[in-house]
């Protein structure tokens, strides 16, 4: 189910929908930023309010379709399609979650952006992370160095590792948007997002040196 092409555009669909439905009870400016202590520090207007991050997804998903056709190594996406298709909706949900999340505190909801941000960061980040070990060697998805994209084992022992380190990070994420304050979550995604970076790129090359020497 999760892997289904309609759902991306079907969450654009609906927060569209959404957001048109709702549009006379919307105040003029409506809340679009957060500072890292969770206060609002940015407003629009009702109109990009509800239009910017469904146009935002949008042009994603144009930008996830075409990737396949331009890339030089195109010919490894039918061996992980229904990951990719995945991935392509895990972002997608994100995104129609933020959008509801925004509207719905500009309708009064106690929904806690910041909040939703770092939990929905965080279980994207474990999603993500579960299915990494299937990609295949690209140059659009995935974890690209010089080492994986040299040596396909090095692409495939990297790849399960770091998504295990997805995986972990994320959950990690996920409970510090819950539990703790937004500016600590803040820094969690953060220092989270950077441990991920420098993993990635400092297993591929331990891994492409032991195969080197090897």
């Amino acid at each position: 189910m999760m892997r289904n092409r309609w759902i991306g555009p079907l969450c654009l669909l609906a927060i569209v929908l959404f957001g048109f439905a709702v549009y006379g009870r919307l105040p003029e400016r409506v809340p679009s930023h957060w500072d890292i202590n969770g206060q609002v520090n940015g407003t629009m207007g009702r109109l990009a309010s509800v239009l910017f991050v469904p146009v935002i997804g949008a042009i994603l998903l144009a930008v996830f379709y075409a990737l396949p056709r331009i890339d030089p190594l195109r010919q490894s996406y039918p061996s992980f399609a229904p990951t990719y298709q995945l991935f392509i909706n895990l972002i997608l949900i994100f995104l129609a979650l933020v959008q509801l999340g925004i509207l719905g505190t500009a309708l009064g909801w106690q929904v806690g952006v910041p909040r939703l941000i770092g939990v929905g960061i965080g279980l994207l980040f474990a999603g993500l992370g579960s299915e990494l070990g299937r990609v295949k060697p690209n140059w659009f998805v995935g974890i690209r160095t010089p080492w994986t994209l040299a040596d396909p084992e090095v692409w495939r022992r990297t790849h399960e590792a770091g998504g295990r380190v997805f995986v972990a990070v994320g959950v990690l994420m996920a409970l510090a948007g819950l539990l703790l304050p937004p500016s600590l979550s803040a820094y969690t995604i953060i220092g989270g997002a950077l441990v991920v970076a420098v993993f990635s790129i400092g297993y591929s090359y331990f891994v492409w040196r032991q195969r080197s020497s090897g």
